[in-house]
């Protein structure tokens, strides 16, 4: 029986063709991946895959709600505008009453408050939204305790219309001049600038002071400055201080009526002469005294008031 001899190089040459046809098939597989690749990221520089479409739909709708929601916060800054428009310019003169002072309101939160949206795709806009919300409440806020106070008064406008300070304090007949108004001055005495939180009504040593609204006495006695001084607390947030006296006629606690006489004008404290410092305070702020003496005068008292300020001025 014959042995086939066994031929070595055969055997060779079918592995090697074996070997170069799995390293083309695997070539292939290799080429046809990067092309994919590459392929893919060519299709997604100029077009979107669903889940890049998806990711910039969805950034789309979150833009588009912020920009609503700045819309209608803007819509509601436009309402409360026009309510504190309303309330400072409509009913408050109907009244007689200052605005509220709250100037915090207008001042905006550190940005620490805002710290956390930091960093983020959005933060310029949700930090812009945010202080347009915070502004808002703010807003919003001052507006309703000053709309409530108003509404108290209102719903008292009969006791309110006895207590508001409105009448003048001394006999104007015997007013000599009004010498100092309600502002910042060179001090007669001191010889500096600092504000003067009264007017100053020049008369002769004697003179009846008048309480200038119903109220209760909060103070009477001496006070460095003022010298003599009475305060009445009328209530709804105001009170009237008198000071300079020479003569104090009532007590702490004592009810008082517009128009009664509560003291004489004097030259106590730090004067320059004989006269009344007259002070209005609203919620425990200084205001004008002459805005409140408008309401009970005359036309012709009126004009002679203003030509007595312009001439005090121009020395």
């Amino acid at each position: 029986m014959g042995i086939t001899p066994k031929i070595e190089g055969a055997t060779t040459d079918h592995s090697t063709k074996r070997w170069s046809r799995g390293t083309r098939i695997l070539t292939k597989i290799v080429i046809a991946l990067i092309i994919a690749l590459v392929g893919n990221m060519v299709v997604g520089i100029w077009h979107d895959t669903p889940k890049m479409a998806k990711i910039r739909r969805e950034n789309r709708a979150i833009e588009k709600e912020y920009q609503i929601l700045q819309e209608r916060i803007a819509l509601a800054e436009n309402t409360i505008a026009d309510i504190k428009h309303r309330d400072h310019y409509v009913y408050r003169p109907l009244l007689g009453v200052d605005t509220i002072a709250m100037p915090q309101i207008y001042s905006d939160y550190n940005d620490s408050k805002y710290a956390a949206l930091q960093n983020d795709t959005y933060s310029e806009l949700m930090t812009d939204t945010w202080r347009q919300m915070d502004r808002l409440t703010r807003n919003i806020y001052y507006a309703s305790v000053s709309l409530d106070t108003t509404q108290q008064m209102a719903e008292n406008k009969e006791e309110f219309s006895t207590v508001i300070p409105a009448i003048w304090p001394i006999d104007r007949t015997k007013l000599r001049h009004v010498s100092s108004l309600y502002g910042m001055r060179m001090h007669p005495t001191l010889g500096i600038w600092r504000k003067h939180e009264g007017i100053d009504l020049t008369a002769p040593i004697g003179t009846a002071v008048y309480a200038s609204g119903n109220g209760v006495i909060s103070q009477s006695q001496w006070r460095n400055g003022y010298g003599e001084l009475i305060e009445v607390n009328h209530g709804f947030g105001y009170k009237s201080r008198y000071a300079h006296l020479s003569k104090r006629y009532v007590q702490v606690g004592d009810s008082v009526t517009r128009g009664q006489v509560i003291g004489e004008v004097g030259n106590t404290g730090v004067s320059s002469g004989p006269h009344l410092h007259y002070e209005v305070r609203y919620r425990d702020n200084t205001v004008n005294p002459i805005h409140y003496f408008n309401k009970d005068m005359s036309e012709e008292a009126y004009i002679d008031l203003m030509n007595q300020l312009e001439k005090s001025t121009e020395k």
